[in-house]
């Protein structure tokens, strides 16, 4: 006889009979009746059910009322059960048992009370109810064994947490790092054009339009065959601010040799040069290291405001499907670049379809804001100027803060023997870059001589 009284088990419990009760089978298992406080088998073995819910395992009844009941009191002292039939009620227990009511649901003790009570299960519902379980417990061991808590299966979510941590990183590394880089596929056969005109305005290859404007010898094309630099000076006709002064060629796709131009104005260069000798001082053509060099007066301008002036055109066609027309001016020049796609950097641009990263400042992160004087191309050298007018622009038109990172950013982007003059007109450079008219703005601060000579009063 069980005292689920002593219990606290769920509706279902486990019982090892299969020694000390000599049952039929090694185990039964009891299901308790939550209207009759009664414990009935899932499926009784050698017997019957009768009695209200009374259990008979291996045998006949005992009781009249149908077999062993178990007591559906919780109270203290609870004996193991009580049977009977009808009005009168019999205790089955110990000496001294009391029934506290009659009929086979009766209990027996000291303290009977009308339900169980556990720890482990509550009445629900109306009437009487049923009984629902929130733990659930099993018998384990040999014999009676030991209650033991059976806990619900815990899985570790850690490792999942990981991995979806990590595939997160990896998009915000390929947003990071691709996503902001945009490169275009060409198509078959692109052809990309360069163009500088005036003081100077420039269109890269991706069509961007930055602007360089301070004194010094710049990257146009680079990557590691094809060289091409320019050298911007200002000119009493833009203030101080930069034009392109001269061109030099080199490179191992043309043998490295030297192709330099310089303006028709003899106190700007004056001449065409090849490995630092002066050629083709009249119209005419000549071939060195694949290139071939053809100097006429025929051509398209890419400034038309230069049409009144006779035309002096060097075209340079190039190994690697490059070409370079230089049109040379009195004191500038203007220049056409062509090429398929390559990967290149410099004043041109990068190449690779995004404007977006063709900015003053994004190009020299990428190629330094000079040429160091450890790979110049050209023969002569010039020194730079920083005009009163890029003075007083600097002053007026950028902020404290601006020039401050400019600086910064000039200190590591410039050659390492660079003098004050040349921090300033890259300075200059950071803070106007962006702005391909900022003549109009420098022509505020031009004196009354410089705006007469300009055509300005």
């Amino acid at each position: 006889v069980i005292d689920v009284s002593t219990l606290s088990l769920s509706s279902t419990v486990w019982l090892d009979f299969q020694a000390s009760h000599k049952m039929a089978q090694p185990q039964q298992q009891f299901v308790l009746d939550a209207r009759t406080g009664q414990m009935v088998p899932v499926a009784a073995a050698g017997g019957a059910a009768a009695g209200g819910g009374g259990v008979v395992a291996g045998g006949a009844a005992p009781a009249p009322a149908g077999g062993v009941v178990v007591s559906g009191g919780a109270g203290a002292g609870a004996a193991p059960g009580c049977c009977g039939a009808g009005g009168a009620a019999v205790c089955c227990g110990p000496a001294g048992a009391v029934c506290c009511s009659t009929g086979t649901g009766g209990g027996c003790g000291a303290g009977c009370s009308g339900g169980l009570q556990t720890g482990a299960m509550m009445y629900v519902g109306s009437s009487k109810g049923d009984w629902i379980t929130e733990t659930t417990y099993r018998y384990v061991g040999t014999n009676k064994g030991d209650l033991m808590f059976a806990a619900p299966v815990q899985r570790n979510w850690l490792p999942c947490c990981l991995a979806l941590l990590g595939l997160l990183l990896l998009g915000l590394l390929a947003f990071f790092f691709i996503g902001f880089t945009t490169t275009t596929t060409f198509a078959a056969g692109h052809i990309g054009t360069c163009l500088f005109w005036g003081d100077p305005h420039v269109q890269t290859f991706d069509g961007a339009r930055p602007s360089f404007y301070g004194d010094g010898e710049y990257w146009i094309v680079k990557n590691d065959n094809i060289k091409i630099q320019g050298r911007y000076m200002g000119t009493k006709y833009t203030l101080g601010l930069a034009s392109t002064q001269k061109v030099a060629v080199s490179g191992a796709f043309i043998g490295n040799h030297k192709i330099e131009v310089e303006p028709m104005q003899k106190e700007f260069g004056g001449a065409i040069l090849v490995d630092g000798v002066e050629v083709l001082p009249e119209f005419g053509s000549l071939s060195v290291g694949g290139a071939i060099i053809k100097y006429d007066d025929s051509g398209e301008l890419v400034d038309q405001a230069t049409s009144r002036w006779a035309k002096h055109i060097v075209h340079m066609d190039l190994p690697e499907d490059v070409s370079l027309t230089v049109y040379r001016w009195g004191n500038y020049l203007d220049l056409k670049i062509t090429m398929p796609p390559k990967d290149v950097d410099g004043s041109c641009g990068n190449f690779n379809g995004n404007v977006d990263d063709d900015t003053t400042q994004a190009i020299f992160d990428r190629v330094g804001a000079r040429v160091p004087a450890t790979d110049m191309l050209f023969s002569r050298g010039a020194s730079a100027q920083f005009t009163p007018e890029e003075k007083e622009m600097l002053q007026k038109y950028c902020s404290s803060t601006t020039v401050a990172e400019a600086k910064l950013h000039c200190v590591k982007e410039l050659p390492a023997d660079v003098n004050e003059v040349g921090i300033n007109a890259c300075i200059f450079d950071q803070c106007f870059g962006m702005n391909e008219h900022a003549l109009q703005t420098a022509k505020q601060f031009a004196t009354q001589e410089e705006r007469a000579s300009l055509g300005l009063e």
